[in-house]
């Protein structure tokens, strides 16, 4: 029988938003994680990790859970709803 592999996480010390890892170099939403050991370890790289981010104000990123849970993509509103905002105003 095939052992299930446990979740993991990439996450960032510097970021609130944590993302479920596809495999060992890519999250379920495209992130890539920075595997080159020469490169210089910076606060906002992302780590993977077999356990979840403990600090106060963490959550998941959307569109890994949408894809975890199977839920649809959201809806843009219509065109008639958004603002209109003129990038350039013409002064006479």
């Amino acid at each position: 029988m095939e052992e299930t592999p446990a979740k993991q996480y990439i996450f960032s010390p510097d970021n609130p938003i944590y993302h479920l890892a596809l495999n060992d170099r890519l999250s379920l939403c495209g992130r890539w994680l920075s595997t080159n050991p020469e490169h210089r370890k910076r606060r906002d790289d992302r780590r993977l990790s077999a356990e979840k981010p403990t600090r106060q104000f963490t959550a998941l990123c959307s569109t890994c859970e949408r894809r975890t849970t199977g839920a649809p993509d959201p809806k843009r509103p219509a065109l008639e709803l958004l603002p209109r905002f003129s990038m350039f105003e013409i002064v006479p």
